[in-house]
This record gives structure tokens, sequence and C-alpha cells, in this order.
């Protein structure tokens, strides 16, 4: 029965992922970042944070979100990240999923929760790219109420 299982499953290429892999996962991340950067600067940072309930700890504890003497920022450099601090990278994917929840995009056409804000980039975007690098200018533009286009 084992030898039946192995033999249907998919496995990496040799040598492991090409090094111009782009995972669902990675882009899905750099949009809700990215977003909630936005949200800091446009809605009331205090506010967005505080709506943040579940998940606000695990930011912090990891430092995608830091309290500074102006308020809150987001480290958007991943290598900062302390995601051993909160137990993994999927437990910081949480907070910011709570995060996106419980905050809505208002500085684009019309206001819509966060969650709406990246499951219409995801939607549209996803896998149509092929580099991070195209990725992240697609979503820098997208989040700056443009239409993604790189």
């Amino acid at each position: 029965m084992c030898t039946a299982l192995t033999s249907c499953s998919t496995s990496e290429p040799e040598g492991g992922l090409p090094p111009d892999y782009v995972s669902r996962l990675w882009v899905e991340r750099e949009v809700m970042v990215r977003t909630l950067d936005r949200m800091l600067v446009e809605n009331d940072p205090e506010e967005v944070v505080a709506n943040i309930s579940g998940g606000r700890d695990r930011l912090l504890d990891s430092r995608v979100l830091q309290e500074t003497d102006d308020g809150y920022v987001v480290e958007l450099d991943k290598e900062v990240w302390r995601t051993e601090e909160v137990d993994g990278l999927a437990r910081v994917d949480d907070a910011l999923i709570d995060a996106m929840e419980s905050n809505e995009v208002t500085w684009c056409d019309e206001a819509v929760s966060g969650e709406e804000f990246v499951d219409a980039y995801m939607d549209e975007f996803w896998d149509t790219l092929d580099t991070n690098e195209e990725y992240t200018a697609s979503i820098t533009d997208y989040v700056d109420c443009g239409d993604g286009h790189p």
C-alpha cells in the first residue's frame, strides 16, 4: 500500500524547487503585508492595530508590525522578521489574515475589507507572472490603486 501511495504523489524536481519558483503563499503574504502597510498610512494606525484582535501580538512579536515613537510601521524586509518567536511563518500568515479580515481598504474607489482586496488581487493575478520581482511591482501598483499590471 505504501508503494502505491508514493507512486501517485508528486515529487519536487531533483535539487528542490527551481530558483525562479514563486509560491502562492508568498504572493498572498506580500499582498497582505503591503496592504497592511498602506492601511497604517491611510487610516488611523491605532484603530487599524486595535482591530487586529487575535493576530496583533503575533505581528508585533514577529516584528512584522513594529511600534515606534510615531506609531506603527510594517517591516517589509522579511529577513528582519522573527517568525520563530510566534511558532513559524504560518502563524504570521494567520495574523495577517486576521488583519485583513478586520480592517478596510479605504483609499481606492470604494471601501472594501482587506480580505476582499487581497482576494481580488489573487483571483486576477495569481499564476500570471513569472518572478517575485514582477509580483512585487504588480502588488505595489495594485495597492496604490493601479491596475496591477507591471
